[in-house]
């Protein structure tokens, strides 16, 4: 599918609720970054692209900054805020302490995911992510999460309203994926069981419920030690 007829005629024949978020999709894409960190091309001199996974996996292991990867080509990372750092903390805590002693690894930012997307592979660094059954084979990343959180940045917010919860719907273990705004009170979850719609959360006294690990939480200790 390369014409634009092709195409037209492919979004004629999804249902009404795909035809919905592909007009939401447009109509933020024009507004919204997609990536916001230096493309492969600031890296030809020293290599090739594209790049393969094995390759990528390499290069990852002598870098001093991490490089998320998407279909041969990496993308450096951006630093993070202390608002943002704090956030995803305590999410993480409140998330270990409850899954302490069970079956379910939980990890931050330093640890990949990958995806298999149509025929390419994708790698992120998703801010924190829960793993339930560990691979022994596999130190480097994980394949197999069944929850995904992302605190939003100015710089990536497009990527991770888009990009990103396009991408993560194709990991066949994931549950859920969960969208942290740092600037202002807001959660957006969505899940597999619910066909991926979005369920909005602006209050610090809702209660945000994390389905996938049977944890629920306010959002007051979510952003506990933030002026919003």
């Amino acid at each position: 599918m390369t014409t634009l007829p092709e195409i037209e005629k492919a979004i004629l024949r999804l249902p009404p609720a795909e035809c919905e978020r592909l007009e939401e999709w447009l109509s933020t894409l024009s507004r919204t970054p997609r990536r916001v960190a230096e493309p492969a091309v600031a890296y030809t001199g020293a290599m090739s692209f594209p790049m393969t996974f094995e390759e990528y996996l390499e290069f990852e292991e002598q870098s001093r900054i991490r490089h998320e990867y998407i279909a041969g080509e990496i993308f450096a990372m951006t630093g993070v805020t202390k608002r943002h750092n704090r956030i995803a903390g305590n999410l993480y805590y409140a998330c270990a302490g409850h899954l302490r002693g069970g079956p379910c690894d939980i990890y931050m930012s330093d640890v990949k995911v990958k995806i298999r997307v149509n025929r390419d592979t994708h790698a992120y660094y998703p801010d924190l992510m829960v793993v339930c059954g560990r691979d022994p084979q596999e130190d480097r990343y994980v394949a197999d999460p069944k929850l995904i959180v992302e605190v939003l940045s100015t710089s990536t917010a497009g990527v991770d309203r888009h990009e990103k919860r396009v991408a993560y719907r194709e990991i066949p273990t994931l549950e859920e994926y969960v969208i942290v705004a740092q600037e202002s009170v807001e959660v957006t979850i969505y899940r597999r069981a619910e066909d991926w719609r979005p369920r909005v959360l602006g209050s610090l006294e809702a209660s945000i419920e994390l389905v996938s690990i049977g944890l629920a939480l306010r959002l007051a200790e979510v952003y506990e030690g933030e002026e919003l």
